[in-house]
């Protein structure tokens, strides 16, 4: 008599396979994604905090109006 489980009994030996062989490595597009990011994250939180960098969105109206 069966379960109906046998699919899962090879999804794990699947897994187990995959995890030995994941010397697979991230492409280096992603990576690149990734850290841009990162540096672009912390650009935009120098210059547009108000504690750091003293932006903030009344001053940029009132440049906009006197322009």
């Amino acid at each position: 008599m069966t379960t109906g489980h046998e699919e899962l009994d090879e999804l794990k030996e699947f897994l187990v396979e995959e995890s030995i062989d994941a010397k697979r490595k991230i492409p280096v597009v992603w990576v690149i994604l990734f850290w841009g990011l990162i540096l672009w994250g912390i650009y935009y939180f120098i210059a547009y905090s108000p504690s750091i960098s003293g932006w903030t969105q009344q001053k940029a109206y009132e440049e906009s109006l006197t322009k």
